[in-house]
C-alpha cells in the first residue's frame, strides 16, 4: 500500500495533492476537470487540508470489517 501511495506522491511531500492526481489520471488516458478532481480529493482528505496523507489514503483503501451485531 505504501508503494501504492509513493507512486502518487510525485513530489515527495508525503501527501498527494490534487495536480499530483490529475497528472496520474491524464498519463493513464483519463481526462477529468479540476473539480472532479477535487471531488476526488474531498472523499478522501478527511483534515481537509487540501491533500491525501498517507493515513487518509490508507483508511480509504483498507477494506472495511463489516460491523456484527
Amino acid at each position: 500500500m505504501f508503494e501504492a501511495f509513493n507512486s502518487l506522491d510525485l513530489n515527495d511531500y508525503g501527501a498527494i495533492s490534487i495536480p499530483e492526481i490529475k497528472r496520474m489520471m491524464e498519463s493513464r488516458g483519463f481526462y477529468a476537470s479540476e473539480a472532479e478532481v477535487k471531488n476526488l480529493v474531498d472523499k478522501f482528505d478527511k483534515d481537509k487540508d487540501g491533500r491525501i496523507s498517507y493515513a487518509e489514503f490508507r483508511e480509504e483503501i483498507l477494506p472495511k470489517s463489516p460491523v456484527r451485531h
